[in-house]
């Protein structure tokens, strides 16, 4: 089996690296050039699976922001259905009161069940801690 020969013309830049590469390594100009080829290739194929890499990781964060910003609304809404169905009398609390504390006891819950997974997400902006109006208060 004979070797496939092609001639192909390098930059003046070229040729300097492939030369500094031959004299690093002490190979011939060919082995040089297929040396360096085979390692751009190599460094070609680790930018993209990193790069694919930092797309999914964008997507998990994404995802955890948006169940962030969920997660607790739901944990309140059980714990706040919880407490009325276990109210028998009358109440001292306003709606607004009891928004704010099925709120904070959702938050606690949430919070809690992110770190018994070990999962960190960064801290929440105050613009992004949510408020309640109460339909009373909407007018």
């Amino acid at each position: 089996m004979t070797e496939e020969r092609e001639t192909v013309a390098l930059s003046p830049k070229a040729v300097a690296i492939v030369t500094a590469h031959c004299e690093r390594t002490g190979l011939t100009r060919a082995a040089a050039i297929e040396d360096l080829l085979a390692r751009g290739a190599q460094q070609v194929d680790v930018q993209a699976v990193r790069g694919m890499v930092e797309e999914v990781r964008a997507y998990v964060i994404d995802t955890l922001r948006a169940l962030d910003a969920s997660g607790p609304y739901a944990i309140a809404g059980l714990s706040l259905m919880a407490h009325w169905a276990a109210r028998t009398g009358a109440t001292s609390l306003g709606e607004r009161e009891y928004a704010e504390a099925a709120l904070d006891a959702g938050r606690a819950g949430w919070d809690g069940h992110l770190a018994s997974r070990a999962v960190a997400l960064p801290s929440r902006p105050a613009a992004e801690q949510p408020s309640f109006t109460t339909t009373r208060e909407q007018g």
